[in-house]
């Protein structure tokens, strides 16, 4: 089996050695003084390696703070895999090996596949708590995975409408809609759950020791993940209802 940890270090090396041998690339095509294609892909690799290292530093130092690889770890192997796999792509797009139409669509489906693993892993840790948090949990899951699926397909088709009717969006609408209010039930019950048992510890509750030390009170507030997930899933059902009125409003 593959260390991941391993792997995330030899990839920030790697990031960290090209970003040395594009910037000597870069020095030296500005001396020579000549600009052509192959230097502007050049200097354009070199901005996909100096972004892709940032964001793959900032994830770590984040880490830090918030002990994300361990209390989200699927979600953090998962993020870490389409960051090595976004900087291959974009290479490629610069390069010209993939058209930008196909990196487009790739890029819409790491966002599609990176929220899915956020959104599942989130909810994994909502389990084993009560039985009909369980039970929305599962039913969650279910609702999730077929969103999932419904979302890829109208990635990659030419015409979407066209090709799967407007029968189609409209259950990929209805599942949006229950999937996120599925989840939004689901960090509900699980916070009232804490509420009622405020010494078991919780991997999606953040604890700030020094407000507490200086009130000495116990104030606990969402994980910084769980509200991005909050605010993703409200403005994915408010889009869905706005989309639905106008389409009504239009008969």
């Amino acid at each position: 089996m593959v260390d991941l940890a391993e792997f995330k270090r030899f990839f920030l090396f790697n990031l960290i050695g090209s970003l040395i041998i594009s910037a000597l690339v870069a020095v030296i095509t500005v001396l020579i003084g000549e600009f052509n294609e192959t230097s502007g892909k050049v200097l354009g690799t070199l901005a996909m390696v100096v972004i892709h290292s940032l964001v793959s530093l900032s994830f770590i130092w984040n880490d830090e703070k918030q002990k994300t690889f361990e209390r989200l770890s699927f979600f953090s192997n998962v993020l870490f895999i389409i960051i090595v796999l976004s900087f291959i792509t974009s290479i490629f797009g610069i390069w010209n090996i993939v058209g930008g139409e196909i990196v487009g669509k790739i890029y819409l489906t790491f966002a599609v596949m990176g929220f899915a693993s956020l959104h599942g892993d989130i909810l994994s840790k909502a389990l084993n708590k009560e039985g009909y948090i369980d039970l929305v949990v599962y039913l969650n899951y279910l609702f999730m995975v077929l969103v999932v699926l419904l979302i890829l397909p109208a990635i990659y088709a030419e015409n979407a409408i066209r090709s799967f009717g407007e029968f189609y969006f409209r259950g990929l609408g209805a599942a949006a809609i229950v999937d996120g209010t599925l989840s939004v039930l689901t960090i509900i019950f699980y916070k009232i759950y804490m509420n009622k048992h405020p010494k078991e510890d919780s991997p999606l509750i953040n604890e700030y020791s020094q407000l507490q030390q200086s009130q000495k009170t116990e104030k606990k507030g969402l994980n910084p993940w769980v509200w991005v997930l909050i605010i993703f899933l409200l403005v994915q059902i408010l889009f869905v209802l706005v989309r639905f009125v106008f389409s009504m409003m239009m008969f």
